[in-house]
């Protein structure tokens, strides 16, 4: 299932940039996104943030009230202008659930816009598509939490 994000941050790309890999934003974005414990891990331009989470209502007698999220970012170097690329993933380890795709930040807007773009995947017989449908939106609120974590931060 096709997911994507758009923001639109108020800064240079440098500023959104430091931001994004900053371990206290991304524990924000964690508290933001309803998670119940979480690590944090910046080595560089590359981040990982694992996240308990409550698991959807539709996979609890499947894998239990929590479940494990690992959101991993790894950025290329930055363009001239600042403008950078990067890889996504977001895995539930013990799970074939895993979504590929990938990120874009360029001067634009307001200051710096970040696209996400990516597939989901839940490889579980005849109920994979059901759930994938039922995870899709929560995954997209949690990239779109940037926006809200992000303006804060940056203001």
């Amino acid at each position: 299932m096709d997911i994507s994000s758009h923001m639109d941050f108020a800064a240079d790309p440098t500023a959104v940039f430091t931001m994004l890999t900053h371990p206290n934003f991304l524990a924000r974005l964690a508290v933001e996104t309803g998670a119940r414990d979480h690590t944090v891990d910046v080595a560089g331009p590359n981040t990982r943030l694992q996240m308990t989470m409550s698991s959807p209502s539709s996979a609890r007698k499947f894998i239990g009230a929590t479940m494990q999220l690992v959101h991993t970012v790894n950025w290329s170097g930055p363009a001239a202008n600042g403008s950078r690329t990067g890889q996504v993933t977001i895995e539930v380890p013990g799970m074939p659930v895993k979504m590929t795709g990938s990120a874009a930040m360029r001067p634009a807007g307001k200051g710096t816009v970040v696209d996400y773009t990516g597939d989901m995947r839940i490889n579980i017989p005849m109920i994979g598509p059901k759930l994938e449908r039922e995870a899709a939106p929560l995954v997209k609120q949690a990239f779109d939490a940037q926006q809200r974590v992000g303006d804060d931060w940056l203001a």
